[in-house]
């Protein structure tokens, strides 16, 4: 997972620069950015079934189970905000290459 994450990362940090301004790198770079936010979800995917284990198997109050299952599997909210953001720089990227096939 942690190749992914920085992946991500990498891939934010050169959008943000500015330096892939052509069309073909821009779908270059929303390939490598989707297909990373896939394979981080099907980490999401296993740290939610983790989560729904602890939170179920808790004997006491609901509330209680899942804030053990929160403090137990905390990667489970990490995945899922990072899989937000990296929709939103999807959707960015996607604008752009929109604007530039409307100025040709």
């Amino acid at each position: 997972m942690e190749k992914i994450l920085e992946n991500i990362a990498e891939i934010i940090e050169t959008y943000e620069s500015g330096s892939w301004q052509s069309v073909e790198n821009l779908r270059v770079l929303l390939r490598r950015l989707t297909a990373n936010n896939y394979q981080l979800s099907k980490h999401n995917i296993e740290y939610f079934r983790k989560y729904n284990e602890i939170q179920y198997r808790h004997k006491g109050a609901i509330g209680r189970g899942k804030i053990l299952a929160e403090e137990q599997v905390p990667e489970l909210r990490m995945t899922r905000k990072i899989m937000e953001s990296a929709r939103h720089v999807i959707d960015a990227i996607r604008s752009e290459l929109s604007i530039i096939k409307n100025e040709q």
